[in-house]
């Protein structure tokens, strides 16, 4: 067999979005999802492993493909691949995982009503709250629903090079749209952006922001501080359209667009979707609050 070839049935695991997690004897320890680490804390140790597969769980189902999670536990780190299914396999050193022939399902017990259910379980079969075996501590307060958006998709922006310098520093490749015609004038500020990072930032009703991003289809650029560089050149774009609701759109972008909501919800590559007003999103590692300006 040509040694290029790839083996049959193996399936390679991409490195994004980065999951780490550290487990403790006293059933407590830390997931870190893209640089940002949250303290966790279960009953025992087996609680505490399978709500953190049950969070990779719900990240793969929304990205529709296996997650890398890497766990470490007495001193030892294992790279583990969670599939949206809810089967765990360790990753080999190419990278890659085989067919989950003959492996089971993990399973734990709700966090309010102790009902046993799958980590597949994204509400409790018998009490219906979300994120049955959810271990993150104080997670954020929950906002209303998240709908995508129904109306005609964004354009998809084009592929770019990244610049030397980029290159250096960045695995990323982001996707831009750049439009002959000039950008129009700013207009009066709509949205209300608070950052953890910088000062807060009024705007009009079209945006794009990133580390240093271009305009895309006319809208406002928002440079953004990002202390990891986990933040795309040009990230997302956050429009108010013309019902008043607030819409964020991926801009295909390294690191992804979060919403904290509980459970928090990962955004759909390229997907406008309707956020509440006053919703944090995570973008890398910056939080935005967007929201209506007053």
């Amino acid at each position: 067999m040509n040694a290029t070839q790839p083996l049959t049935g193996l399936h390679r695991v991409p490195e994004w979005p980065r999951l780490a997690a550290t487990v403790t004897h006293d059933g407590t320890g830390t997931l870190t999802i893209n640089g940002i680490s949250r303290a966790c804390a279960a009953e025992s140790v087996a609680a505490l492993r399978t709500g953190v597969i049950a969070r990779a769980v719900a990240i793969g189902t929304q990205l529709r493909r296996p997650i890398r999670l890497d766990v470490t536990e007495d001193g030892r780190t294992h790279a583990l691949a969670v599939r949206p299914e809810g089967y765990v396999q360790l990753i080999g050193a190419d990278g890659t995982i085989p067919a989950p022939d003959g492996l089971s399902i993990d399973e734990g017990r709700c966090r309010v009503c102790r009902r046993l259910q799958p980590v597949t379980s994204a509400t409790c079969v018998q009490c219906g709250v979300d994120g049955p075996l959810r271990v993150e501590v104080a997670p954020p307060a929950e906002p209303n629903t998240v709908a995508p958006l129904a109306a005609a998709p964004i354009t998809r922006p084009n592929r770019v090079e990244l610049d030397e310098l980029d290159e250096l520093h960045d695995v990323e490749h982001t996707r831009i749209s750049r439009r002959a015609t000039a950008p129009a004038a700013p207009a009066a500020p709509v949205l209300h952006l608070t950052f953890n990072t910088q000062r807060s930032v009024d705007a009009g009703p079209h945006v794009v922001i990133g580390r240093n991003p271009e305009p895309v289809d006319g809208r406002e650029a928002l440079t953004v501080v990002t202390p990891g560089r986990m933040l795309s050149r040009t990230h997302a774009t956050i429009d108010v359209d013309d019902a008043g609701r607030i819409v964020v759109t991926d801009l295909d972008s390294a690191n992804g667009i979060e919403l904290q909501s509980a459970p928090p919800h990962w955004l759909t590559p390229g997907e406008p979707t309707v956020i509440p007003d006053g919703a944090t999103i995570l973008l890398g590692d910056v939080y935005c609050t967007v929201a209506r300006s007053q």
